[in-house]
């Protein structure tokens, strides 16, 4: 049986197809910063540093996607000050001390042609006592229903110094040589509750109507922009809709939006709910591409460019929302985490190269919130970049690898590019193994997509595929 007989007919449509990215490769220029496309990584939780301290280990993730042609990396979250903390292992810059480690990582970017914003991050209520040693602070003392704590209502010297503490993070970051700064509101962090009805039960100036609950946002931004001046880019992260019964819906992100630009926002990023939301926005039961009609939302309310994001893992995708002038500008996350080459691969048409983020969540978000380091079910060098990079086989050999599941295809591969000789020999008529059972459900076929992708690279580098064929001692003192 030939290999190229186990492609899906998706994919052989697209092995081979000439498609021209014209309006994904194409720069833009926001406020003096001039990005060489529009393929932008946004803020992810990545647990790789130390106290706050930017590692080895982060600088090295961020590299891999600068150097293979990512326009714009977010990074993130910044915790701004010790409620802001999520965990340990995020980026600090509450403080000058984490100034140094910062530069080191802008620089590190920068060297590589991308461009890099720092995220200014805050917790609020979804901060755990156990890591702050302390109550969480929230606009109004409401149980979180990810920590079953509830928080402190914050007082307003409290409100007046997170506000002073935004602005202060992001003279760190232009400091430390980043080209700008994103404040997030999306997910349900500490400015999405502020602006939440549901959350938000003050009765003072910063509690209210909609107009009222923006008063934070607004002074935030404003403190932001005094302290980076005229000339810097401010990039705001939005809930293009909060997905909760009683919260913020598209009609209120639009006005949101609408009042963030008048109050000197240059880029707006959208995303979807609140981590407390019962509907997903990650996972692979949701179809590609399924909330870009929030972006779309906020674009007909604004003229300052907008991001598209939430599974976003396909350049042809990508290139169609923005042709359609759905955005400005594609957010692709967990798309370069499964591979730091998507830009490249997509720019010179090896769309079939490109290794399919499947949407599990296992490595990515699951991980997040078990407080570990963020790694990835189809990419195992996510975040062991330095480790995990392949050199030439000082003695190639010959290599028998038992069994074509994705384990014994992804070893082969790795073996043929390090110059081995390699066979894989298995037992059904078939590769892909048990990813192939778990992706019979309807709503787990983007597990195939992963199966294909392997079969594409044992067929382009010709690795040799012996089927119906159960490995034995008797079979190995053979070959």
């Amino acid at each position: 049986m030939r290999l190229r007989k186990l492609l899906t007919k998706i994919d052989k449509k697209v092995i081979g197809v000439s498609f021209k990215l014209e309006k994904l490769l194409e720069p833009i220029t926001i406020r003096g910063m001039t990005l060489r496309n529009r393929v932008v990584m946004p803020a992810m939780h990545l647990g790789y540093c130390e106290n706050g301290h930017v590692t080895e280990k982060l600088v090295d993730f961020y590299v891999e996607r600068a150097k293979n042609q990512v326009g714009l990396i977010i990074v993130g979250g910044c915790y701004i000050n010790k409620y802001a903390m999520g965990a340990p292992s995020m980026i600090g810059i509450s403080d000058d001390r984490f100034i140094p480690g910062l530069k080191g990582l802008a620089s590190s970017v920068k060297s590589y042609g991308a461009k890099i914003a720092a995220q200014l991050y805050h917790s609020g209520r979804y901060a755990f006592s156990m890591i702050i040693g302390d109550k969480a602070h929230a606009p109004s003392s409401i149980m979180s229903k990810l920590t079953r704590e509830i928080p402190k209502r914050m007082t307003i010297e409290e409100i007046e110094q997170t506000i002073e503490d935004y602005g202060e993070a992001a003279r760190r970051a232009k400091e430390a040589g980043f080209d700008a700064v994103e404040i997030i509101s999306s997910a349900g962090y500490l400015i999405g509750q502020f602006l939440s009805p549901l959350t938000n039960r003050r009765t003072d100036k910063y509690g209210g109507n909609l107009r009222q609950r923006m008063t934070f946002a607004l002074e935030v931004i404003e403190r932001v922009r005094e302290k980076v001046g005229a000339n810097f880019p401010i990039i705001f992260r939005v809930s293009g809709d909060d997905f909760m019964e009683g919260s913020n819906d598209f009609h209120e992100a639009k006005v949101f939006a609408a009042k963030l630009e008048d109050a000197g926002v240059d880029i707006i990023n959208v995303t979807g709910g609140w981590h407390e939301t019962t509907i997903p926005q990650l996972t692979m039961n949701v179809p590609r591409g399924a909330y870009i009609y929030l972006a779309e939302n906020i674009k007909d309310a604004v003229g300052i460019p907008v991001i598209a994001c939430n599974r976003i893992n396909d350049p042809l995708l990508a290139e169609r929302i923005l042709r359609r002038k759905k955005a400005d500008l594609v957010g692709i996350a967990r798309g370069l985490l499964a591979d730091p080459e998507f830009v490249v691969k997509a720019a010179e048409g090896r769309f079939d190269e490109i290794r399919p983020c499947i949407a599990c969540t296992q490595g990515c978000f699951d991980s997040v919130f078990m407080l570990q380091p963020v790694t990835c079910l189809v990419n195992p060098a996510a975040g062991r970049e330095k480790k995990l990079e392949l050199k030439p086989a000082v003695k190639p050999k010959k290599v028998l690898v038992a069994g074509g599941g994705p384990a014994g295809m992804q070893a082969a591969i790795i073996l043929k590019k390090r110059g081995h000789d390699v066979t894989i020999y298995e037992k059904t008529d078939r590769l892909g193994g048990q990813l192939l059972l778990a992706s019979a459900p309807k709503e787990r076929r983007e597990f195939k997509t992963f199966v294909d992708y392997l079969c594409r690279q044992i067929e382009k580098l010709g690795i040799n595929v012996v089927f119906r064929t159960e490995v034995t001692p008797e079979l190995v003192n053979e070959v």
